[in-house]
Formats: C-alpha cells, sequence, structure tokens
C-alpha cells in the first residue's frame, strides 16, 4: 500500500513555494557546486583532438531534495524546479590534439549529435540557461599556423563554445542566459605561441564585434596562463620549450560523490577579464600582480600585450 504524500508547506501557495525555492538555489560564493539529486552526473566525450566533460550543478538545498524517499510533496517539487530553473551546466574541454588538422565543421558535426542525444535522455538540458564553460589550451603540435594569420586558435575557441551552448532556444538566453568562458593557456604552450610570435587571436575569445555567443544576457570572459609545472620550474636550460609528442592528459573538471571543482584556472595568471551585457561590454580588468623579488613573467606580459591591443 502506497503512503500518502505528505507536507511542509501546504498553506503557502505555489507562486510563494515557488519563490523560497528561488531563494534557496541561488549561487553564492559559500555554497559549492553540488550533482545530489541530479539524474545526470559527469559525461566525458572523446572528439576530434579534444576532450569534453559536461557535468550539470545546482546550488540548491541538498536537505529538502534529501526528503524525497519520505514522500514529501515539496521535496519532488522542488526537484522539478530545480531542473527547470537553477541548473548550470559546468563544460570543460581539454585540446591535446594537433590544431593544424582540426576541422571545426566535423567536431561541430560530432558534438551536436552527442548533444541531441543527451538532450533526448534528459530533456531538462533544453531549458539550462547558465553555463560555465573551461578550455585548456595544450595541442600536441603547437601553434595554428594559418596564411596571414586567417585563421586563429581564438576563433576555434569561439566556434567550439558557441556548439557546446547550442541547446537552449535563443528567447532563454535573451532572458536569463549567463555564460562563463575561460580560456586556459598550458605554460609550455604559451611560452611556445610567444616565441613563435603567433598571435592567438584573443579578439575572438573576449569580445568580438560579430559574436556567436551575443544571445547570452549576462557573460563574462577570461584569459589566463596557467603556472608553471614543478618540473618545468626546476629546469634551468635556456632551450625553447618544444610541446611534447605525448602532452600530459588533464581533465578539466573532477567529480567527486557529490561536488564538482574545476582543475585549471585556479592557479597561474589571469591576463584579461571582461564582463558583457547584452552583448556589450560594461567593465573589463586586465594585468596581473607579480610578487616582489619574483622573477618576470615575460611570456604573460607578451600575451597580455596582445589581449591590450583588443581594449
Amino acid at each position: 500500500m502506497t503512503s500518502a504524500m505528505r507536507e511542509l508547506l501546504h498553506s503557502l501557495p505555489p507562486e510563494l513555494r515557488n519563490e523560497i525555492y528561488n531563494y534557496l538555489s541561488a549561487p553564492d560564493a559559500k555554497t559549492p557546486p553540488l550533482t545530489f539529486g541530479l539524474p545526470l552526473k559527469l559525461k566525458t566525450f572523446e572528439c576530434k583532438h579534444t576532450t569534453i566533460q559536461i557535468c550539470p550543478v545546482h546550488y540548491g538545498s541538498t536537505g529538502l531534495l534529501s526528503l524525497q524517499p519520505y514522500r514529501f510533496q515539496e521535496a519532488s517539487e522542488y526537484n522539478s524546479w530545480l531542473l527547470n530553473n537553477a541548473i548550470e551546466l559546468k563544460i570543460g574541454v581539454a585540446f591535446k590534439g594537433r590544431v593544424n588538422n582540426f576541422v571545426q565543421q566535423d567536431w561541430d558535426k560530432k558534438l551536436e549529435s552527442h548533444l541531441r542525444k543527451l538532450a533526448k535522455q534528459y530533456p531538462w538540458l533544453k531549458k539550462v540557461a547558465r553555463y560555465d564553460v573551461q578550455v585548456l589550451w595544450n595541442p600536441i603540435d603547437g601553434v595554428l599556423k594559418s596564411r596571414k594569420s586567417r585563421r586563429t586558435a581564438g576563433q576555434i575557441v569561439r566556434n567550439m563554445t558557441a556548439t557546446l551552448t547550442s541547446l537552449p532556444h535563443r528567447d532563454e538566453k535573451t532572458k536569463r542566459g549567463e555564460l562563463k568562458l575561460k580560456l586556459c593557456l598550458d605554460h609550455s604552450f604559451a611560452t611556445w605561441s610567444v616565441t613563435s610570435a603567433t598571435m592567438f587571436g584573443f579578439e575572438h575569445v573576449l569580445s568580438p564585434p560579430a559574436d556567436t555567443l551575443a544571445d547570452f544576457k549576462r557573460q563574462t570572459r577570461e584569459v589566463w596562463k596557467e603556472a608553471k609545472k614543478p618540473a618545468e620550474m626546476k629546469t634551468r636550460s635556456r632551450l625553447l620549450l618544444i610541446p611534447s609528442a605525448k602532452p600530459e592528459q588533464r581533465g578539466v573538471i573532477e567529480a567527486g560523490r557529490d561536488l564538482v571543482k574545476w582543475t585549471v584556472g585556479t592557479e597561474g595568471v589571469l591576463l584579461m577579464k571582461k564582463h558583457l551585457l547584452n552583448g556589450r561590454v560594461i567593465r573589463y580588468e586586465a594585468g596581473f600582480e607579480e610578487e616582489k623579488g619574483s622573477p618576470v613573467d615575460h611570456v604573460a606580459l607578451s600575451l597580455l600585450g596582445e589581449c591590450l591591443s583588443y581594449r
């Protein structure tokens, strides 16, 4: 015999209950991203020179969600509300293949197929309007070689992000869409890029004039240079750092039982950060502080110079 549903807030109308759910689910600095209670956990795809990790998270009340087995109406109602209104999709991309062999159209087609299958299984993904995307850039063949710089690595980052955030309808993005895009350059790649005097194309990452990502109401875009690895800091060689034939395999997202955290963009140098509202830059931050007595990071300074040229 099935037991009757129990109620916690039986005296409150649905509108007020939704207000409570919204308050409980608002992101803040003290609440870590959680996967507790979500039907979809971390998914990993290997696709055309890249590893893609997709993980939905929320910042809601685990206490209320944990009451679902005890047949509390508000617990089930909150779970449904959360899936339709307060999910953030964290997407990590590790570019580790050959950038000079990368074909954008093939990659887009493959990822769009993966996303369609995922959305068919979890329809609420189409209603997600908040995205947090981080790209670790460390191609095996170094810089992108293009005649007269007609094609840049920055364009690839922008186009990949547009494909990965293509599930929600345009109206969802313009009304409540939020995008955080962070590009993290591996230190060895950054050194190679600066030494070869190749432009990365940061303008396509930070704020291009005709942006394929302009539908999002609010955006934050960042460019970072990752910190030196311990092995690189110990070396005294003055030889040029060349990307390894077998680069270190690094994931961008690490998911525990219920907690999710980034593995990149936490240690290094923030070169530039821009805040956009309705497609327009409203604020930017540039530059970095070096510890007194520490050696000058010439690589970071050169990369910062390119960022500032598109201010």
